[in-house]
């Protein structure tokens, strides 16, 4: 892991105003475990880097990447569209047409 990684773990548990003591807890592991990751003395694994993600709710590439990090909030959202349209793109027909259905009622819902 990177100090960019171990730092920007911390930044952005104390941007959501969480303490150590609280994500340790959500994330199943202990207190030492989580300073010694965000200190970057201990590796975080590949499922841990996910699960951080989904607690922080941000893209796994922001927690890994200095460079995406850097983006701005337009660029993200376009990086997310993009891979959203591929995963779209490999669906099968009948899965399209369900994806479509449920935006459709969403869309009724707010009307």
């Amino acid at each position: 892991m990177s100090i960019f990684t171990a730092n920007k773990l911390r930044a952005t548990r104390e941007k959501m105003g969480l303490s150590q003591t609280d994500v340790a807890k959500m994330m199943h592991i202990n207190d030492r475990t989580l300073r010694k990751i965000e200190s970057n003395e201990r590796q975080v694994t590949a499922d841990e880097i996910i699960e951080f993600a989904k607690l922080y709710k941000v893209d796994v590439r922001e927690l890994l990447l200095e460079s995406y990090a850097e983006e701005s909030e337009e660029q993200i959202l376009c990086n997310r569209y993009i891979s959203l349209c591929r995963l779209y793109d490999q669906l099968s027909t009948k899965d399209k047409e369900d994806v479509f259905w449920v935006i459709k009622q969403r869309i009724a819902g707010l009307i």
